[in-house]
């Protein structure tokens, strides 16, 4: 281990699995402080014990956070900065799906899909990126997909959220560059993870370990390197 996040607290949105918790992983392997957010109590606390188990010196926060409620998000704020004092990495990885064709779609879970994955994602990056502006350093990964790039059948509100979410990270990265705040998107394909993909996704997936990768990658790049967005498809 390099430890190449020593010192460094990062606030994880969809923590207690998939590519939240490989993340997770990852940033406590190299010495960050770990804020897991999720819904889920009971998945929170065993992968906080995953962690513990993987780097015991290390100082790790569970917070029940719906990233849909905006008193939630703020009190994921509240507690992280009572705990660490700042936010140098922001991770935007929760995120749900909704396969309807759409004529077929409900109401409610359109919202849901989007409300998740994009306003979702606004919120807890307004509740955090001001903590980053005043120290003048920050990083903020949004985990987007190729349902960005590309529609689908059945996928129209996550295609749909997607598609927003990668409009909203290129004008925040607008916006935070000027502040010495970095702001990135991967965008990968299928992913082995508990998520329940769309029935038009590939039977040939990624790794949640190739999605890490690509993360470091780009929390790493120096300051000066621009990249707009990752997008990664798994391949037979």
């Amino acid at each position: 281990m390099e430890n190449i996040f020593e010192g460094k607290t990062a606030v994880v949105t969809g923590g207690s699995s998939g590519i939240g918790e490989g993340l997770a992983r990852r940033l406590a392997e190299e010495g960050a402080n770990v804020v897991l957010a999720a819904r889920d109590r009971a998945k929170l606390k065993k992968t906080a014990e995953k962690l513990r188990g993987i780097r015991p010196e290390g100082q790790y926060l569970t917070v029940r956070s719906n990233v849909r409620s905006e008193a939630q998000v703020e009190s994921l704020k509240a507690k992280t900065l009572a705990a660490f004092d700042t936010v140098d990495i922001l991770i935007n990885s929760a995120g749900i799906g909704a396969w309807h064709e759409i004529v077929d779609m409900p109401t409610r879970e359109w919202n849901a899909v989007i409300e998740t994955n994009l306003t979702g994602v606004f919120l807890a990056t307004r509740a955090f990126l001001p903590v980053m502006i005043q120290q003048g350093s920050g990083h903020i990964l949004n985990i987007s997909s190729v349902a960005g790039k590309l529609g689908f059948k059945s996928g129209s509100a996550y295609c749909a959220s997607k598609w927003g979410l990668l409009g909203f990270t290129r004008a925040l990265a607008e916006e935070a560059r000027p502040h010495g705040v970095r702001v990135d998107a991967l965008c990968p394909g299928t992913v082995e993870t508990p998520f329940e993909n769309s029935p038009a996704a590939s039977d040939i997936r990624l790794e949640v370990g190739d999605i890490v990768r690509a993360a470091v990658y780009l929390m790493t790049l120096p300051k000066h390197v621009r990249v707009d967005d990752i997008v990664m498809y798994p391949q037979s």
